[in-house]
């Protein structure tokens, strides 16, 4: 039994006696025979360029591109202006996050996320829970929420104000209610 190396994922692939050997990698699927190769024709020396075609010929695993040769799929000009839409897309993001007093971190791509507002909560919409701990609810409307939307991915996130953070930290560092302590000791 013989043993032949992935030169893509490094594997032990094990082939038996008499059996050809495998061209595709069990574990990654990558072809066995070896890497696949690109030649570069850099120089304008026509022998050179002549042998390479003729090894070229030889082995048609790596294709052959010459410098010289214009290549029709690549348009400059709009790669040029997606990098600069780009440039100035993370220009403006690194200028907003340097404003910001809370830079959080996106939950989902962990990229800095911007601020894009605030939203009030009325008591309309919101109906608070009161808890028997603390005998009120731990917040009320109307409250604000800040909101981030992340620039990679998007996801919009919310936090509460700072104004009612402070009540809530507030809230929570009082003593529990009488109705509590009543609850314990029956």
């Amino acid at each position: 039994m013989s043993v032949a190396i992935c030169p893509w994922c490094q594997s032990e692939v094990m082939q038996e006696e008499g059996q050809e050997p495998d061209k595709i990698c069990p574990v990654c699927d990558n072809e066995m025979d070896g890497y696949r190769t690109l030649k570069l024709d850099i120089g304008d020396e026509e022998e050179e360029y002549e042998e390479d075609v003729e090894d070229q010929a030889d082995n048609q695993d790596a294709p052959l591109i010459s410098i010289d040769e214009d290549i029709s799929w690549v348009d400059d000009e709009q790669l040029m202006e997606e990098d600069d839409e780009l440039q100035q897309f993370e220009e403006t993001v690194e200028q907003l996050l340097n404003e910001q007093e809370l830079v959080p971190e996106c939950p989902v791509c962990r990229e800095f996320m911007v601020e894009s507002g605030e939203q009030i909560i009325s008591a309309d919409q919101f109906k608070p829970r009161v808890s028997v701990v603390l005998g009120e609810a731990l917040i009320d409307a109307p409250f604000t929420l800040t909101m981030y939307v992340c620039p990679s991915c998007f996801t919009v996130q919310s936090f509460l104000g700072d104004s009612h953070r402070q009540e809530i930290v507030r809230r929570l560092s009082q003593e529990p209610t009488v109705l509590h302590k009543k609850g314990n000791e029956a």
